[in-house]
């Protein structure tokens, strides 16, 4: 390409064909627009260059941002996918401590069952024990061991009538007295011992069914 120094410098040869004067006009001014050129077209190079530089710069902007995206939507699906697991796993831990607790009440209620059966069980024994016990007591209390003795009376009043007991036969009569004593507690002695007897097998007993328990 030829450049606005080399038009300047260009020459013709003379002759009677052309001016020489216009000659060196044109090529003057055909120097001038072709520089014009040539610097417009600089422009425009520098122009294309800047943009393309431009062009380069978002484009790698584009790229780092696409990057940042693809990462901002992996990272979104990983919190997701987390969060989905982890509520999964609450959802399974409650279900099983809700079971154990289930479990748990159930069993404590059925305990608390079984207890108050028991219970019952020996409230009924016990007033069974105790019902026996009173009849025990009644029965003895019907029995000649409580009556009174009308003779003690009626020889208190024949007393002073009566003529003055010898010393032996005192003796005699404070032995027999005691002897009648002596059987009448034997006899209350043996009562006692039987009914403390029934007492204590029935309270074994519901010792036992509390041990059981």
């Amino acid at each position: 390409m030829l450049t606005p120094s080399e038009i300047r410098e260009k020459t013709f040869k003379s002759g009677l064909g052309y001016d020489k004067k216009e000659v060196e006009l044109f090529i003057q001014e055909v120097s001038e627009n072709y520089e014009k050129l040539l610097n417009e077209n600089d422009a425009l190079d520098k122009k294309v260059k800047d943009l393309t530089d431009s062009i380069s710069y978002y484009k790698s902007i584009e790229k780092t941002l696409q990057k940042a995206l693809v990462i901002a939507e992996k990272t979104a699906q990983d919190i997701k996918d987390n969060a989905h697991k982890e509520a999964e796993a609450i959802e399974l831990d409650a279900k099983a401590n809700a079971k154990i607790i289930e479990s748990g009440a159930l069993k404590q209620s059925e305990m608390l069952e079984h207890k108050t059966l028991n219970l019952l069980k020996q409230y009924d024994l016990f007033k069974a024990h105790f019902k026996n016990l009173l009849n025990a007591q009644l029965e003895l209390l019907s029995s000649g061991s409580f009556q009174i003795n009308t003779l003690d009376f009626s020889y208190k009043e024949n007393y002073e009538a009566q003529p003055e007991p010898s010393a032996l036969e005192n003796s005699e009569k404070e032995a027999k007295d005691h002897i009648k004593e002596e059987e009448k507690a034997d006899k209350r002695k043996s009562n006692s011992s039987k009914t403390s007897l029934e007492d204590t097998g029935a309270f074994e007993f519901i010792a036992i069914e509390d041990e059981e328990f």
